[in-house]
């Protein structure tokens, strides 16, 4: 049976896994104190076949990554006024700079970069100098971790600094990495403090959750997966909230073992997904949200984006006209350009508040 939690149900942890004591207090939302419809007009054809990310940079590029790809580049830019495609970024190569494999994909101040788990570490360039550079490799750098351990998701905060979650075979739920001075390595969540998952690998992998960064650096969101709960970390104070909503499922997946004996967490099919995508601002950030069985045609899209101040507060449900994959934001939080996996096209609406 699937497992449901009060209706924005909000646990705040006054202080991180790092201190003794952890203080409990509870918030209820019933819904959001607001919902728009947004009307979506085309923008342009992406002439990808499968584009499934995409983020804005400066509020007049966008980046857009194709999932299938049979170009000799991961990611095309999109120039929006311009209406078309002005370059290509992150070459397909085994060589040194180059791209094999990524789950995670980002711009930090400006540096654009990729987590490659085929070689385990960061792949990063100027994206400035890559716009007009020759596009070769020589303009690329990697950030290799070792020893090799595999993290559900990583965040580059810039060339000396990392955040990483989700390593199933310790306590770490969040770290944070640095590449020039591992003296300052430090866990900043830790599994064994939180009551819901524990040791337990197979909770581990039912509890994964993506991350997003404040423009500023100061607060992380990990976003649920399988799951509408996410955590808001003030990197700052390293006080910690948990919020549970709008729907209230906790996650449902099916244990057993892998070909070496290691217990897994695998979809049933009562699984739901929760988060899909999400962006961010300065004032707010935005979550794609699905709902879907795991084994429904949709469940990698989503028609609902659910806004949240940086309080974890909720502020605004989004609804749109048609299924999208991913979308961003502009920086004032005034248009929203959402990807079609129907169409392959970007759309554009105004957001209004």
């Amino acid at each position: 049976m699937l497992k449901l939690y009060n209706h924005f149900y909000i646990a705040i942890c006054l202080t991180l896994c790092a201190c003794s004591a952890t203080k409990l207090t509870t918030t209820d939302f019933n819904k959001f104190p607001a919902t728009s419809t947004c009307t979506e007009t085309k923008l342009l054809d992406t002439g990808l076949p499968m584009p499934q990310l995409m983020t804005i940079y400066k509020d007049s590029l966008l980046l857009v990554v194709n999932n299938m790809n049979r170009n000799p580049h991961h990611v095309r830019v999109y120039d929006i006024a311009g209406k078309k495609a002005v370059n290509n970024l992150l070459p397909a190569s085994q060589q040194k700079g180059g791209t094999l494999s990524f789950m995670s994909f980002g711009i930090s101040d400006s540096l654009v970069w990729v987590f490659d788990v085929a070689k385990n570490g960061f792949i990063t360039g100027n994206i400035n100098t890559l716009l007009t550079g020759d596009g070769s490799l020589a303009h690329y750098a990697e950030y290799r971790l070792k020893p090799q351990i595999f993290y559900y998701d990583a965040l580059l905060l810039n060339r000396n600094e990392a955040l990483l979650s989700g390593n199933y075979d310790t306590d770490e739920k969040l770290i944070y990495r640095n590449f020039s001075d591992s003296t300052r390595n430090k866990t900043l969540l830790s599994y064994h403090n939180d009551s819901a998952i524990g040791s337990s690998r197979i909770n581990k992998m039912s509890y994964e959750s993506f991350m997003l960064l404040r423009p500023d650096k100061q607060k992380l969101l990990l976003a649920g997966r399988y799951t509408d709960q996410f955590e808001l970390i003030d990197l700052v104070n390293r006080s910690y909230k948990k919020v549970k909503g709008p729907v209230g499922f906790a996650p449902q997946l099916s244990p057993f073992e892998d070909n070496i004996g290691n217990p897994v967490a695998a979809p049933d099919n009562e699984t739901l997904y929760g988060f899909l995508k999400g962006h961010v601002t300065g004032q707010f950030f935005y979550l794609l949200f699905s709902g879907s069985p795991v084994k429904s045609d949709r469940r990698f899209y989503g028609n609902k984006i659910l806004v949240f101040d940086w309080e974890g507060n909720p502020v605004k449900q989004i609804n749109l006209k048609n299924d999208i994959v991913d979308f961003t934001v502009s920086s004032d939080d005034r248009t929203i350009y959402t990807l079609n996996p129907r169409t392959n096209a970007i759309s554009i609406a105004e957001l209004k508040w």
